[in-house]
């Protein structure tokens, strides 16, 4: 703290002791007292305390009034030093900046040269004369208070210069950042509003050997352009640019170096705008002839992903500048693709070698000329880089094609034996294989060695098909029988295999026949449906290869046999646990049905009524929508009864409509009571005929 505030808070002091005593005046003897005292008696205080303030300040230190002054003078003198020679460093370190109050420096000088203090504004020196002895303290602790002013102007104005300078900067490094000359990884950072001066020396000095950094490495880069192998025909002009920038960086004229950075640039880019189109397009050109050529699924990776990476790097670039880079690229480039051709050729020798020693058939297989020659001297030798890429791609998509066909063929070869069975067994079964029936690749290689092997079958490329030539064929006698009679039904057999597909039906009540004609040798599946759900299907394997007879029979089958077939739960390990709900249900409703709302999912419904129907003893069975119904035979007959008996008269009839309406407790198909009527017939007079029930 500077001795002038020392002072202000003595005098500050004394006020409040004033007005303490005011206050206490004020209690103890009334407003009248208190009025006078503030009148007269608190400046008497403020006064004659600062008279014995400044004589207790002179005694303490044992000098004079004279000697106060003078230590007074001293202390603002070197408060009035420090701001100078701040100002003067500032002037010195940033030529730039102009500090707009230098009159008031002058001003000030100028009050301290009249108390008695001569100061040099250039140096910051001073000298305390003789005269200073007479100076006045008041005056001091004025020219102190203009000091913190001109202290607070420079600080100000300062840290307005650093913020635009900084801008500057900021903005320079822009104009390189833009064209991709440099790369920065963040912005020129501000001072905050509050900066005192160090704190924005510190920034404008980062900022500064950033943007030297920065720009020198623009220099050193736009200068490297014209060093590859295309030279610049104006290097001189370029050369004066590049330096005329170093020279304006010396004088941290970051603006100005700039500019000549990117004229140098500019006129760079405009010798090689040509050139460097030319090289970039004839680099793509090459590219483009790897991609025709096929070459990828035969070469290692490495090569495709570096060629990639040439097409990637070259794509990016659009500025006659990258001109150098462009032709670095091209060379790779060449490079690679040669290393290609070789790869290709040691991979057709590898391929072709198996082959030769392969007992194969004749036109299975022939080896292609360019699998005894060598193309990689011949493709080193060529200059020029458009020759170079023409015969690049006749070399490569021969090689390709050699090569996907030796090792086509190679594959084949090797895994013959394997895939020969399953053709044979193919033939066996359907008569015919199809590329679809090979789980392989390359299945038509394989159907065309078959067939070049097995003089006995014929090929057709154009789907491709195997069959077999000339066979002999065979009719096939089927008889069927039912377990046991009863309406008439209509069985439908179906013969398959071997390329013969055929259907045919049988209408009987108890047995009969029929015959598959002109069957070809071979194995079949044969199916038979009996047309009547209360029989079992048939699925047989037969062998034909002679006159051929094979009996049938359709074995009754249960419902629960029937429904449960397609259900993988065992539905009597959940019967305990769900029957009580079912017989609730059957109490409630005199039936239970898949209709319901039943304790499993609906797949599982009509395996689980079959089930528990034969478990305990219900009736069950499946009406004409594929509902099941489980009911009591008994009590179907007792209600027909009660019909019978009590609601018809002899020679009435009651249609099934109402009869199922009005007097039947289960939703059961007609065919069932039909058989109970016909139970009941003897003993009743009862028939049905058509859609309803008749008394005779």
């Amino acid at each position: 703290m500077k001795s002038n505030a020392k002072s202000a808070l003595g005098i500050g002091g004394l006020v409040v002791l004033a007005a303490a005593i005011g206050a206490g005046v004020f209690v103890l003897n009334g407003s009248k007292i208190a009025v006078w005292f503030v009148i007269g008696g608190i400046p008497l205080i403020v006064v004659g305390g600062i008279a014995l303030y400044v004589r207790g300040v002179v005694s303490r230190s044992g000098t004079s009034e004279q000697q106060y002054v003078e230590k007074r003078a001293r202390a603002v003198a070197q408060d009035f030093q420090e701001t100078v020679r701040e100002r003067n460093d500032l002037h010195t370190a940033y030529p730039g900046w102009e500090f707009t109050a230098d009159a008031q420096f002058e001003s000030i000088a100028g009050d301290l040269r009249a108390e008695g203090v001569a100061f040099d504004l250039e140096s910051g020196a001073f000298d305390l004369t003789k005269s200073v002895k007479n100076a006045d303290v008041q005056s001091f602790e004025g020219i102190a208070a203009e000091i913190d002013r001109v202290e607070e102007e420079v600080e100000t104005e300062f840290r307005s210069f650093a913020t635009a300078e900084l801008s500057r900067i900021d903005g320079a490094l822009d104009r390189l950042e833009e064209v991709d000359l440099v790369g920065r990884d963040a912005a020129i950072d501000k001072p905050e509003p509050d900066a005192a001066v160090p704190a924005c020396r510190d920034s404008v000095d980062a900022a500064r050997a950033t943007a030297t950094e920065t720009i020198e490495t623009a220099i050193e880069t736009v200068r490297e352009m014209g060093r590859g192998d295309q030279r610049p025909a104006d290097s001189d002009a370029i050369e004066r640019d590049l330096e005329a920038a170093e020279d304006a960086l010396d004088r941290t004229e970051f603006g100005g170096a700039v500019e000549s950075v990117l004229e140098a640039r500019d006129r760079l880019r405009d010798q090689f705008s040509g050139s460097f189109n030319a090289e970039r397009d004839a680099v793509l050109t090459l590219v483009d002839a790897v991609e025709d050529a096929g070459v990828a699924a035969h070469v290692d990776a490495e090569y495709i992903d570096a060629i990639d990476e040439v097409e990637s790097a070259v794509t990016g670039m659009d500025s006659a500048l990258d001109l150098s880079e462009v032709s670095r690229r091209r060379a790779d480039l060449r490079r690679t693709c040669v290393d290609v051709v070789a790869a290709l050729e040691r991979t057709l020798a590898g391929e072709v070698e198996p082959l030769r020693d392969a007992d194969l058939p004749p036109g299975y297989y022939a080896e292609p000329a360019i699998a005894g020659e060598t193309f990689v001297d011949e493709l080193e030798g060529i200059d020029d880089f458009e020759r170079f890429t023409e015969r690049w791609r006749e070399v490569a998509e021969s090689l390709a094609d050699a090569v996907g066909t030796a090792s086509t063929k190679a594959a084949v070869v090797g895994a013959y034996d394997d895939v020969a069975e399953t053709i044979e067994a193919e033939l066996e079964a359907s008569g015919e294989v199809t590329d679809d029936d090979l789980p392989v690749r390359n299945a038509d290689e394989f159907l065309g060695l078959y067939y070049r092997r097995n003089e006995a079958v014929e090929l057709d490329p154009d789907v491709p098909v195997l069959r077999p030539g000339d066979v002999e064929t065979h009719d096939l006698a089927v008889d069927i029988a039912y377990e046991r009679g009863g309406s008439k039904r209509t069985a439908t057999l179906s013969l398959s295999g071997s390329g013969y597909d055929e259907t045919a039906t049988v209408e009987t009540r108890v047995a009969g026949t029929t015959t598959f004609a002109d069957v070809p040798a071979g194995s079949y599946a044969l199916e038979a449906e009996p047309g009547d759900d209360a029989f079992a299907p048939i699925e047989r394997e037969v062998r034909v290869d002679g006159e051929t007879a094979i009996d049938l029979e359709f074995t009754e089958q249960s419902l629960r046999e029937r429904v449960c077939t397609d259900t993988d739960a065992d539905m009597s390990e959940h019967l305990s646990e769900l029957r009580p709900r079912l017989e609730e249900l059957f109490e409630d409703e005199g039936h239970v049905s898949t209709a319901m709302e039943l304790p499993v999912r609906s797949a599982h419904a009509p395996c689980l009524l079959a089930v528990w129907a034969e478990t305990d003893g219900y009736d069950a069975t499946e009406t004409g929508d594929g509902e099941i119904v489980v009911f009591e035979r008994d009590r179907l007959e007792r209600e027909l009864t009660n019909v019978v008996r009590y609601n018809l008269e002899p020679g009435e009839r009651l249609s099934f409509d109402d009869l199922e309406r009005n007097f039947l407790t289960a939703p059961v198909p007609r065919s069932v009571i039909r058989d109970v009527i016909a139970d009941l017939s003897e003993e009743h007079s009862v028939t049905t005929s058509g859609d309803a029930i008749e008394l005779k």
